[in-house]
């Protein structure tokens, strides 16, 4: 034996006889080449040598692990995966003892593996197989190397092999005793391993990548045959700020929670209160399934990991039992199974079981409350047809992938198992509704604080500088919430140092795919491109995003250059002779985005004309959305120049046709009505950057904007306004959602161009009645509204919540509007002194002022009456404005210029000595209403002191509702030839009061237009004084009086002009 003091050579091992290529026999041994012994014919055939002439049971040979589990000399009962903290690769795992220092194994045919062992996979006292201790024979092998006592392989210890990502053995389950327990240690292992694996384009970054939390929104569930298109997603209840910060209002927490509530409530309206049973069951099936959408790259599967590794770790779910994490796109659609073979297939573990075994671990499952299973990418499901019914599942037969993935996805099958569905939403909402998830999250992305995690993670110091040149170019910023767009725009950001006018994301990916293909290992190796390109083409039309990795190689595209796109999994091995690159395998490209793009650049740089003339209608079609957006991206001259040097055989007046054939696609469109259709269009002008390509599409949008139904993303309000500025007279968008959301997007932005773009898309009337606006709405819609190059002819805002703050907002947009209604919206003293600071600046009055049902109370009517000059009508009806604030305005009103058009203060306790306060300055306007304010028969009488002194008759006063009796009315009766209207309604006038009205009423010279004395206290009596003046009044209303038939009559008869009763 050696001495054990001495760590023993490195080695370098022959591969066993049953491996395919003959390999030397010899050994090198730090530099030395020794001689290499012959095994015995029995118990040394398959065991490779030590130059020392021990056997060992595994060897190395150059970077390969090589062993050989289907000898007939392999342990016999299975084997287990070893992991490192480095490569990932599998060994049998043998007894040992430690003698003096030296690991002495047991002699091959004595080995035997142990079961399957939880991570690390190292053997202690208990794991370890206790097999009979021997004498150790000189023939029996022992390892030079120094091994840990605790037998774990660590970085010192461990066979350097090759890495790659996704790079996993195939664990086996074997009838064991207990194979219930067993296997959720199992599942928890492989979805442990699934979960942790760092996301593809950690890869571009080359950093490590931490997942962040991304916005999830509950919103309200629309199911119906009406899908809509992947990125355009319904309403949230609650909008901030869209154009970059997303907001959450439910957590990974709350879904499960959430989905029981509404499948609750959906019990409850479908069955009868007595069907109590009925009830249970649906919420059951139901309450248990939660459908997650959102759009390619926006982080589903980063979620789903990480709420899988709370979930391990207890954080999430509670208990749980059986854990299966799913990757839909690693099923095998074609093959029958069982229900236990597709669960664990899936996840990459060949099950083997008895019969009996089998039929046990469902039942226990099927009745297990504490399972959960998260399906991920329920979008690359290879189905024929989403919306296809197929026959439910029994527990125990054998059926295709489809069949239990859909009747999981509706709750029919393993009713009580807990199950998430990520998805594109096109691919969920297309499902049967017996199918489709009846709770449905939807991730947003990025956060703003998330947002900046990651670049931190990406970027490190830089990310403040990378952050300025981001703010700096609005149009991708607006990309960024997407966490996979936001990665290659920090990784552009962070390479490129010329000029930053960066208009799209097809520049972004055009940029990263040329400096990548010039990095040091894929340098003249940019023809390879060509052929990934037709098989990211060939894969897209067939709906594929898995390929065979020997498509790469028959293709002739070297490892380098499919490594630096896709990744590659190990779904089934041979002999084991097995190294990263070798077996089963297929490859997948980082992420869909790149097959997307890939797929576009074949269409714009490499077909032949012919062939792309006949492809052209189907660029409108769902599917092709992210394609058809990268095909009008490559339109751009400046994409182009950055992809012709990887296409040699590229031809530019070729690309130019292509582009001819685009316009002419677009231009034999007919008018555009369809939203999608709009967003679709104009998406691809916006990525083209092609004035030409602008005007066909701007040339096709309606004079009206109607997005109902449809909620914008940050990017379509980019590509509309990039459309519209090519359109001679610009379309007005209808609905009030998307005229806040457009204006957030703008007042973000802080871009006077762009800002004014916005303003161009809104109606000359803006009406937000009772629309629940936020704080920061004020500001935007006051930002936008200032850069109108026409005044708002109205803007509503009545019944929301302003309050001073929001009328402070809305100050500086004051000169460019007409009218500004703000009825009932919390404003008090000190916001009317803030928009009186506005309406000061005026140069052009407003027409209108209404601040109705706001508390301003005196000390706003004293703000006001300084720049009464710059309104034209005011009303103040319900302000808890008392006889001194009528005094003030009264004081404004004497020094205008001009007369005032309207004062409005009804139902404010001005009182008599308010309406004394008036009268001086009644000459200085048109229309005085004071309805119901407290005033008697004394206030009157002053007021008419004014109204005798008129040059120029008022249009109209209204005393409504004041008591102002028949002494009143007498006041009054002498001044009628100075008031065209007056309205009495409610004043308690009689027969005596009216006869005093009537006499002023026959000594006009001119009619009046209108005297209304409804419900009053008029009888017959007064029929026959009315009688002797109507013929001097256009129009009389004495509605809800005591006039009998004959009155009415008699007062008809006299009458030239209307009377109504």
């Amino acid at each position: 034996m050696d001495d054990p003091g001495k760590v023993g050579p490195q080695l370098r091992l022959t591969q066993g006889p049953d491996d395919a290529e003959p390999q030397s026999n010899t050994v090198e041994s730090q530099g030395d080449v020794v001689p290499q012994h012959s095994a015995t014919e029995e118990s040394r055939a398959m065991i490779p040598q030590l130059s020392s002439g021990h056997p060992l049971p595994v060897g190395v040979q150059g970077r390969h692990l090589v062993f050989n589990l289907e000898s007939e000399q392999a342990p016999q009962i299975g084997d287990t995966n070893i992991h490192t903290t480095g490569s990932v690769y599998n060994a049998p795992v043998y007894q040992q003892h430690i003698t003096q220092h030296v690991t002495v194994y047991q002699t091959y045919e004595q080995a035997h593996c142990s079961s399957q062992l939880p991570a690390p996979h190292h053997l202690d006292e208990e794991t370890a197989p206790k097999l009979p201790t021997t004498a150790h024979s000189s023939e029996q092998a022992h390892c030079l190397s120094q091994l840990p006592a605790s037998h774990h392989l660590d970085k010192e210890t461990t066979p350097k092999l090759p890495t790659t990502a996704h790079s996993f053995q195939q664990p086996h389950c074997s009838s064991q005793q207990n194979p219930k327990r067993n296997l959720k240690t199992l599942l928890k292992e492989r979805t442990e391993a699934i979960a942790d694996e760092q996301p593809s384009l950690a890869d571009f970054t080359k950093r490590k990548i931490t997942p962040v939390n991304l916005a999830i929104v509950d919103k309200p569930q629309k199911i119906d045959n009406e899908f809509q298109a992947e990125g355009h997603y319904r309403s949230r209840k609650e909008l901030a700020k869209v154009y970059n910060i997303q907001q959450s209002d439910i957590t990974g927490e709350e879904m499960f929670g959430r989905a029981k509530e509404t499948a609750q409530q959906e019990a409850e309206w479908k069955f009868k209160i007595n069907e109590k049973k009925a009830k249970q069951d649906y919420v059951e099936k139901h309450g248990s399934v939660v459908g997650v959408v959102g759009q390619a790259g926006i982080g589903k599967t980063t979620s789903a990991k990480k709420w899988a590794m709370q979930g391990l770790r207890g954080k999430l779910f509670g208990k749980i039992s059986y854990f299966f994490y799913i990757v839909i796109r690693h099923i095998d659609f074609t093959r029958k199974m069982t229900l236990l073979q597709f669960l664990l297939s899936s996840m990459s573990i060949e099950p083997d079981y008895t019969p009996e075994q089998e039929k046990s671990i469902i039942n226990a499952i099927c009745n297990d409350p504490n399972v959960v299973m998260i399906f991920d990418g329920f979008d690359e499901a290879a189905f024929q047809s989403f919306s296809k019914q197929v026959p439910q599942p029994r527990l125990h037969s054998k059926y295709k992938a489809e069949n239990y993935l859909k009747h999981l996805a509706g709750g029919n099958l393993l009713p009580r198992a807990r199950k998430i569905f990520t998805s594109r939403p096109t691919q969920l909402y297309k499902l049967h509704p017996s199918y489709r998830p009846r709770f449905i999250v939807q991730i947003l992305g990025l956060t703003q604080t998330s947002q900046d995690e990651l670049g931190l993670q990406i970027c490190g110091d830089r990310y403040g500088d990378i952050q300025q040149k981001l703010e700096q170019n609005r149009n991708v910023f607006a990309y960024c919430y997407v966490p996979v767009n936001f990665i290659l725009t920090l990784v552009y950001l962070m390479n490129y140092d010329g000029d930053m006018q960066v208009v799209s994301l097809t520049r972004v990916l055009a940029f990263t795919c040329g400096q990548y293909t010039r990095t040091e290992h894929l340098k003249g190796e940019d023809r390879q491109l060509n052929t990934l390109a037709k098989l990211a083409y060939d894969a897209f039309l067939k709906m594929e995003i898995v390929f065979k990795a020997m498509a790469f190689e028959q293709a002739g595209i070297k490892e380098s250059t499919a490594d630096a796109f896709t990744n590659t999994s190990v779904t089934k091995h041979g002999n084991f002779k097995l190294t990263i690159l070798d077996g089963d395998k297929v490859r997948y490209f980082s992420h869909l985005i790149w097959q997307e793009f890939f797929a576009g650049f074949y269409l714009m740089m490499i077909m032949s004309l012919d062939e792309f003339e006949k492809i052209l209608k189907q660029l409108s079609d769902d599917r092709w959305e992210v394609v058809s957006k990268f095909v009008f991206g490559i339109c751009d001259s400046s994409v182009f120049n950055q992809l012709e040097p990887l296409v040699p055989e590229s031809s530019f007046d070729i690309w130019k046709q292509k582009k001819s054939l685009l316009l002419k696609f677009i231009q034999f469109k007919p008018k555009l009505s369809n939203d999608g259709e709009i967003l679709q269009v104009c998406s691809w002008a916006h990525e083209s950057n092609d004035p030409e390509i602008a005007s066909s599409v701007a040339s096709l949008l309606p004079d009206q904007l109607d997005f109902r139904g449809s909620s914008l993303l940050p990017v379509d309000y980019e590509s509309l306004l990039f459309v519209i500025q090519h359109r001679a007279k610009p379309p007005k968008l209808c609905r009030e959602k998307d005229i806040l959301r457009v204006c957030s997007w703008a007042h973000e932005s802080n871009d006077p161009e762009i800002a004014s773009s916005v303003a161009s898309l809104l109606p000359d009337e803006l009406d937000f009645r009772d629309s629940s606006l936020l704080p920061v709405d004020y500001e935007t819609l006051s930002f936008v509204i200032q850069h109108r190059a026409k005044p708002l002819k109205k803007l509503n805002l009545s019944d929301n919540k302003i309050g001073n703050t929001g009328a402070a907002s809305l100050a500086p947009c004051l000169h460019n509007m007409e009218e500004l209604i703000l009825r009932r919206c919390e404003i008090g003293s000190e916001g009317v002194e803030k928009l009186c600071d506005g309406v000061k600046k005026l140069t052009k009055p407003l027409k209108t002022l209404d601040l109705f049902h706001n508390k301003i109370g005196n000390t706003g009517a004293s703000s006001l009456a300084p720049c009464l000059h710059n309104m034209e009508q005011l009303i103040l009806w319900e302000c808890e404005i008392e006889s001194e604030g009528a005094e003030k305005l009264c004081d404004g009103v004497k020094k205008l210029t001009k007369p005032l058009k309207t004062l409005n203060l009804s139902h404010n306790k001005i009182g008599n000595t308010g309406a004394a306060s008036l009268a001086p300055c009644l000459n200085n306007m048109e229309q005085l209403i004071l309805i119901n304010c407290g005033i008697e028969s004394e206030g009157v009488e002053k007021l008419c002191d004014g109204v005798k002194k008129l040059t120029k008759p008022l249009k109209r006063l209204d005393l409504s509702c004041n008591k102002i009796g028949n002494t009143g009315a007498a006041s009054l009766a002498p001044c009628l030839h100075n008031m065209e209207e007056l309205k009495l309604l409610k004043c308690e006038i009689g027969s005596t009061g009216v006869k005093k009205l009537c006499d002023g009423v026959k000594k006009l010279r001119k009619p009046m237009e209108l005297l209304d004395l409804s419900w009053n206290k008029l009888t017959d009596e007064s029929a026959e004084s009315l009688a002797g003046s109507v013929h001097n009044i256009i129009f009389l209303k004495v509605s809800g009086n005591h006039f009998t038939a004959a009155g009415k009559n008699l007062i008809r008869s006299k009458s030239r002009g209307e009377v109504k009763f």
